[in-house]
């Protein structure tokens, strides 16, 4: 399973939430995916609860937390996480699959980008989930 972070703007017209890159050619330059685990970890690197699933942030406080991180992070890269493979006879194997040093940081990074990309088409929020 994955975890999107992607752009939001209200339709006040109709009460809801839209995601103004959908569609597009490019959509998928406005969205970082994640797996769970890592999604719990660049939250909380945002200073952001994991259970505050799908909470919709204003862009400017969400780049200001990204910025933030960013910002703690200069000069440091996340440490490398190794595959573990949990097996035991009569029981399924979970396999938690590693990431490479400095994964955070380029997730990061790569959050910065969408939110520019997404303000360049109107995105006023920005959501996860």
């Amino acid at each position: 399973m994955t975890v999107c972070f992607a752009p939001y703007v209200r339709d006040a017209d109709r009460d809801v939430w839209a995601l103004p890159h959908i569609g597009r050619p490019d959509q998928e330059d406005f969205e970082v995916d994640v797996c769970n685990a890592n999604a719990v970890d660049l939250l909380l690197t945002l200073g952001l609860e994991p259970e505050s699933h799908g909470d919709v942030i204003a862009i400017d406080v969400f780049s200001n937390l990204v910025t933030a991180a960013l910002r703690r992070h200069l000069g440091k890269r996340s440490p490398e996480l190794p595959t573990v493979e949990d097996s035991e006879p009569g029981r399924m194997t979970i396999i938690h699959i590693g990431r490479n040093e400095g994964y955070i940081e380029r997730q990061l990074g790569a959050l910065m980008k969408a939110i520019q990309r997404g303000r360049e088409i109107g995105a006023t929020h920005y959501s996860w989930g």
